[in-house]
């Protein structure tokens, strides 16, 4: 079992039984925490000197669409009718399932040096099950802990006609990545469903991706 001894930092640890300590020690076994006290030792234990830092829990960031990382900033000056129109209904249709994976991957590990340990990722560029299974295939990767928020594309008609607003989170693809990809909510990798809500779907679109989201017992995140 791997041993990790963080010598002399600030522990901030966010419970009220530990509180704070300066100048303190964090033991580390396996993947629970073994002592937190001043002046600690053990033997084979890898040593880590946080002299002058914070040691405290990874933080959470509770929404980000990781597969813009690679454009982040290119719409600081757009309104929120120019991001979906040059967002979704353009720059995210050229993107290739290989795309997701690469932005995804890098995204997660920036959210790791960041001192983010937990993410929601608000996948909402998932055209085809090749592109959701990419970026899945990134976050184990990354072996960050995350939440697969399963959204879907926004152009102005999809492949039926149907305008956007009537458009139906595709049961099939959640039952397939809850049943399968995403089946074992105990690990590292969980499932959510990304819905678009009552201010960009109908009622009756918004009322079905409520209900397929309670049939497979997910959180369901939208935009409001």
């Amino acid at each position: 079992m791997r041993r990790l001894l963080i010598k002399n930092g600030y522990v901030l640890s966010l419970d009220e039984t530990v509180g704070e300590c300066a100048n303190c020690d964090v033991l580390v076994s396996g993947d629970s925490i073994e002592q937190i006290a001043p002046d600690l030792s053990a033997t084979n234990a890898e040593v880590v000197d946080a002299t002058g830092m914070i040691v405290m829990p990874g933080l959470v960031d509770a929404h980000l669409h990781t597969w813009q990382t690679g454009i982040r900033g290119i719409a600081g000056d757009w309104t929120l009718f120019e991001y979906g129109r040059m967002m979704h209904a353009g720059l995210a249709k050229v993107f290739s399932a290989e795309d997701i994976y690469i932005a995804t991957l890098v995204g997660a590990l920036n959210q790791l040096n960041a001192g983010v340990t937990t993410l929601f990722d608000w996948c909402h560029n998932n055209p085809t099950p090749e592109h959701s299974d990419r970026a899945i295939d990134a976050l184990e990767e990354a072996g960050i802990r995350a939440v697969f928020g399963h959204g879907t594309p926004k152009p102005k008609l999809n492949e039926s006609g149907v305008p956007t607003e009537e458009h139906l989170h595709p049961r099939d693809e959640v039952k397939r990545i809850r049943e399968q990809r995403l089946s074992d909510g105990t690990g590292l990798l969980s499932m959510a469903m990304c819905i678009r809500g009552p201010d960009l779907a109908s009622l009756e679109a918004c009322q079905h991706d409520i209900d397929l989201a309670r049939d497979f017992g997910l959180v369901a995140s939208m935009h409001v």
